[in-house]
């Protein structure tokens, strides 16, 4: 399991009052009980502790706490890469 899923998972289990070992990686956030409202704000406590921007639209194609480790991961990633060039541009 990704470091990445594991923050979600406590993130979840903490933000929303889940149980850990009700937590699938794979059941849709639907499925979880997690009404829109729910969504948007465990979205925003993402954002905000991985201090990235999650676009919506995309976090809905795979509406799964795996899912959503993956997009995480990826603008990570990608963050990590402009931070690296402004940091190599800079040098």
């Amino acid at each position: 399991m990704s470091n990445t899923l594991e923050e979600l998972r406590r993130l979840a289990c903490h933000d929303l009052g889940m149980n850990d070992a009700d937590l699938k990686n794979d059941v849709t956030f639907a499925e979880l009980g997690l009404d829109s409202l729910m969504l948007v704000d465990f979205m925003f406590a993402v954002e905000d502790k991985f201090v990235i921007d999650i676009d919506h639209d995309a976090a809905m194609k795979q509406p799964t706490i795996a899912g959503l480790a993956a997009l995480v991961d990826e603008q990570l990633a990608a963050k990590a890469g402009k931070d690296g060039s402004a940091a190599a541009a800079a040098a």
